[in-house]
This record gives C-alpha cells, structure tokens and sequence, in this order.
C-alpha cells in the first residue's frame, strides 16, 4: 500500500510551547521588519503590505520556547514567523489568507490534507503537479500547501530535498516537512477566524469548482488513491483541473490510462507533446543511433572495468562513440531514459545488470550475443545528422567554444540594448530577448547600412547617421554625422555595446542541457580555505555548465566518501552556490598512515583530492581543464 503521508508529527506547533517573551519593536525595527518581508516575498506588493504591516501599527516580536520569533500587529493575529530565530521569515496561515501568493504552493488531495493537519509530513506521492510539471526547487526552499480548488494554502513547510534528487529517486519518500499548518497551536495564537468555508477541522474542502467532472467523483478517486489504488489515484489526477500525479511517481499508475497517453507519459516521465509524422521518422533514427551507441560503448569496455555504473558507461564509452557533429538526445527517442535503454539489451540478453551500492551498474557483457557480434559500427556523421536531432545540433551561429569531439559546446552570443535595436530590424523590436551571433550581427549592421543608403559603392565604408554616431562614439571622439568609418571598426564597436551572453550544451543521461547566462563563462573553482578550525575543499560556480550545487553535493559525497554542505556564494549579484567537502581531514590522515605503512585499501588511491575533483568533472561531465580554476592555499 503506497501512502501519500508521513504521518510523523514534527511541526513546530503540534507539541506544547509557551511564550517566553513579548515587546513592540521600536520604529527602527518596525521598518526593517518590512524591508525584510518586501525581500523575502518578492510577490508582495506595497497595497498588501499595508494590509498586513500598516506602517502607523504596532508591530510586537513574541519569543516562544521552542526559539521561533513571532510578529503580529498590536498582539494580533501572528503573521509572520522566524522558526529558528536567524531571520528566515515564514507566512502564517492568516498572512496567506491575505496574501496567497507569498510562498509557491504546492497541491495534494483534499483527503490528505487531513493527516497534514495532524502533523504528518508530505510523500512525493502525494503532490499533484501542473501538466506542465513541477518547477524546479531546492532543498530546503519554502513552499505553502493547499488542495486543488481552495484559493488559500493551509500549511507551510519546506522541501526536504531538491527536484533534481526528487526525480532522481524516483518521486518517491518524503518531499515536503511540515512546519505550521491550519489549526495548530500558532493558529490558536490568532482569533481562530476561518479563512474561508472550505476550513474544517478535518480537512479543507475546495470552495471553486475543479475544472473537468465533478468534484466529488476526484474526490472520490484521491480517496481510493490513499488506500494504495494506483490507478484510481491516475484517474483522479486526471479529473482535477489538469493536475496529475508528480513526474516519476507510479508507472503502474501509467499503465491504467490511455495506450497512448501511456506510452507518451509513462515512458517520458513527465507530459510531453506527442511527435508528428515527421517528428516519428526523427524518433526512430534517434533510436537506431542511441541503441548503435550502446553496443559500441560495449566493444570499448573491457571486462577489466566491470561492474561499471550506468551513468560511467555513458560519458566515458558512449560519447566517445559518437560521430562527429551529432549530439545524443533521448528526449528524442522512444526510450527517453537511459536505464530503460540498457534495460533493453539487459532484456535481449546482451548485458546484465545489478544494483550495487544503491547504484544501477553493468556486471556483465555477454560478448558472443549476435547484436554483439554484429555490429559493424556507429553510422556515419552524415546519416545521423539527419535524424532529426535540430534540438541537439549547432544553431550554425558563430563564436562556438567547444571542438567537434568536445563534450562541452559553448557558443557567444550577443543580446541588443533598446538603443540600438534599429540596427536588428523589426524582429528585434518584437523579440526584445533575441540572441545573435556574432556572424548575425555584422549581417545587421550590413543590412542596416543598406537600407538607410550608409554604405559606400564599393562596400569599404559605412557614413554615420545619429543613432550610429550617437550609440558607438563619444562625443569627444574626432568623428561627426556623415563621416565615414570602415565596417570593420563599426563592427567592433557594435559587439562592444551589445550585452554578451553565451549558450552552453553539455550532453547527460536524460539528454542535451543547455543553459543561457549572461557575460563570460565562469570557471568552475576548486580550491582548499581554511575554516571553522580545519581545512576543507570547497568547489564554486558548478551552475556554469548546468550542474545543479545541491545535487553535485550528493554526487561528491558519494564519490569520495565525504560529508558535503552547499551555501550561496557571498554578494548581492552572485546568484551561484558553493559546495564544501570535509575530506581534508581524510588525507593528512592518509599521509600519516602512508608513513606506517597501514593505508587502508580504500584509501590507498585517494590521492590529491583537488586534482581527483577535477579530473572527475571532466570525465564525467566533459568540462574542459581549461574552465577549471584549481586553487591551493
């Protein structure tokens, strides 16, 4: 029976707390406290803050036993709370009565919301998530909970791991930990008004219709669903409002519905639109090269390297395998994931496969199977540049960082202030986020120069008109309106004042990523730093190649057996995070038994763990040595 709860009463409010101390906070205070809201909820605006914290009231901080701090107005109803008194500030349930939309929120049945009430935690199972999917999160990012049909959340808590891990273990276990809910005993702090009718004190109803059948008859299915019926809990998803069972949360459940929505939901993972005629074609030649790749990543194995993981014998035996100018992309294939392409040959007897310290590996490769035999090769670049893959191949544009046989591409491109989007026509006017090439952006200014009759005869000048003139020099420079300058000067002139940007795409398990930032690439930096008493190897800016910090932590931990923190990297603007491994420790310690002569086998390879961290991104992720910064102090 598959439970969508936790029924495990952590929430702060659900035992017995008393109030330690209570005080108004001065004007100072009372300002910065708003401050702190407007940043925390940047969804709040100005009409709805003076609804919550009217700048002429009295705001007072309550102290409880359990070091929550409180806020309320004149020692009304709580607002806002602080669970660990650092300045981590939560919505209460009357806030988000007046404010819904202060946390994202999350949705379960309302069956569930029962058990939440009485303090259980929430099973990944359990959230319904938009057709679309669930937006990514971290761990330990805040998010509000309510029940499809209900405008006001009815509990707040925080994800107790990020997106990244939760499809990683398959949307199951618990995802959301339950801080304050409707009802407990920082509700009855309040005046206990109900928010809305849908508020009982066994669980919350919705109040606006569902879209699609009746209410009730999803009801009824969630019903069944929190017995364990899997495909009851399908057809109820279906039935409320275009909400569905979270990505990777039951195949069985899949196998309930439609044939095709089946194989277009249950193998993908999450909702996608079906291909056409001309998408099918595409999605069978993906398929022949991905299953070519496979079998020759199994000729470059040696049964010395066995067992290997799954993910080890993509990067390091199929991507090598690859033809030249082709990208592989399972999104693209009837497979869409990598394990359910090994599971084929798995199935036809040409592998086998085991789990092996919570990780799917290749054990064993049966090397006179036929398809092993066979095989004569990966196709030619040509042949599989025609299967369709446009998502995955060059945009053609011009500044690519990364060779033909790189792991990584990285390509510059260029975006246009509003000043000199004349130059790019009307579609830049229309699409104000537009990248360019740099190749795109001399065929611009060509073309500009063309159309407003700037160009000389013989194609060797270019006269300035205002916007020229006015945008690409200063007004101290020796050049006026009409005079001409050589196209090669304007150009560079032209790439100066446009934003820089650059387009990354590194191949993984589930397919091209690719990520969009702003200025040059930042390298991803390795170093040892000295705190908290002990040194330690801390790596940053992995969010460079698409990597998530969070998730990165956990593949660190495992890799070299060491405890893994992730913080944000000090500055305003930074946005990137830092991982800080504790392995330093580890390897004075290996030195000293070095000495003895007792290195334990383990340890016995550990070696430089800032040179292994490196080598280690770019066997596995393809990030070239040159965009590592290893730093030693």
């Amino acid at each position: 029976m598959a439970l969508h709860w936790r029924v495990r009463p952590l929430g702060m409010f659900k035992k017995n707390i008393s109030i330690s101390s209570t005080h108004q906070l001065s004007g100072k205070d009372g300002k910065e406290l708003r401050r702190s809201v407007l940043k925390a909820f940047p969804g709040l605006d100005e009409e709805q803050l003076g609804a919550l914290l009217p700048g002429k009231g009295g705001l007072v901080q309550t102290k409880l036993s359990n070091r929550c701090l409180l806020y309320s107005l004149d020692g009304g109803n709580p607002l806002f709370f602080d669970p660990d008194g650092r300045g981590n500030l939560l919505p209460t349930v009357y806030a988000l009565a007046v404010a819904p939309q202060l946390l994202p929120t999350l949705h379960t049945w309302s069956e569930v919301s029962g058990k939440v009430l009485g303090g259980a935690d929430l099973f990944l199972q359990g959230v319904l998530a938009p057709a679309g999917g669930l937006p990514d999160f971290l761990a330990g990012s805040a998010r509000s909970l309510s029940v499809p049909g209900q405008p006001i959340p009815f509990a707040v808590g925080k994800m107790a791991l990020s997106k990244a891990e939760a499809v990683r273990e398959g949307m199951k276990g618990r995802g959301w930990t339950l801080l304050h809910a409707y009802g407990d005993l920082l509700w009855q702090m309040g005046d206990k008004a109900l928010p809305n009718e849908g508020f009982t004190a066994s669980r919350i109803l919705p109040v606006v219709p569902v879209e699609g059948e009746a209410a009730a008859e999803g009801g009824a299915a969630a019903a069944a669903a929190a017995d364990g019926e899997q495909g009851a809990a399908a057809a109820a998803a279906d039935q409320l409002g275009g909400l569905q069972l979270a990505e990777g949360s039951s195949a069985a459940a899949a196998q309930g519905r439609d044939a095709a929505a089946a194989a277009g939901e249950a193998a993908a993972g999450a909702a996608g639109p079906g291909p056409g005629p001309a998408g099918g074609g595409a999605t069978l030649d993906m398929d022949a090269i991905l299953e070519a790749a496979v079998l020759a990543g199994l000729h470059s194995l040696k049964s010395a390297d066995l067992p290997i993981q799954t993910g080890d014998f993509y990067t390091k035996h199929m991507i090598p395998a690859k033809p030249e100018g082709v990208m592989y992309d399972m999104k693209q294939s009837k497979y869409k994931k990598l394990g359910k392409l090994l599971d084929k040959f798995s199935k036809d007897g040409v592998i086998t496969q085991k789990v092996v310290r919570k990780q799917d590996c290749i054990t064993a490769v049966n090397r006179s199977h036929p398809a092993y035999t066979g095989f004569s090769g990966m196709p030619g670049a040509s042949s599989a540049a025609g299967a369709g893959n446009g998502a995955a191949s060059s945009s053609g544009r011009g500044g690519g960082g990364g060779g033909g046989g790189s792991k990584v591409q990285i390509e510059y491109c260029f975006r246009a202030p509003s000043s000199l989007r004349p130059v790019f026509g009307e579609a830049a006017l229309r699409d104000k986020e537009r990248l360019y090439s740099e190749g795109e952006v001399c065929e611009a200014l060509a073309g500009y120069a063309a159309a407003q009759g700037l160009a000389a005869p013989d194609g060797r000048s270019i006269r300035l008109d205002r916007l020229l003139h006015g945008s690409l020099f200063n007004k101290k420079e020796a050049e006026q309106e009409g005079s001409a300058v050589a196209p090669a000067e304007l150009q560079k002139r032209l790439l100066a004042k446009l934003q820089l940007h650059h387009r990354l795409k590194r191949p993984s398990e589930q397919g091209v990523v690719e990520v969009v930032r702003k200025g040059q690439v930042k390298p991803v930096a390795i170093g040892t730093e000295r705190r908290f008493g002990r040194n330690i190897t801390v790596v940053s800016h992995v969010e460079s190649f698409a990597l998530a910090a969070d998730e990165m932590a956990g593949v660190f931990s495992r890799k070299f057996q060491t405890s893994c923190s992730v913080s944000k990297l000090p500055g305003k603007e930074e946005k990137d995070h830092e991982i800080m491994m504790q392995a330093r420790a580890q390897l004075a310690c290996l030195d000293s038994m070095r000495c003895l002569c007792v290195v334990p086998g383990d340890w016995a390879g550990l070696g430089d763990l800032l040179k292994q961290v490196a080598a280690f991104l770019t066997e596995q992720y393809g990030i070239p040595p040159s965009l590592l910064d290893i730093k030693k102090k």
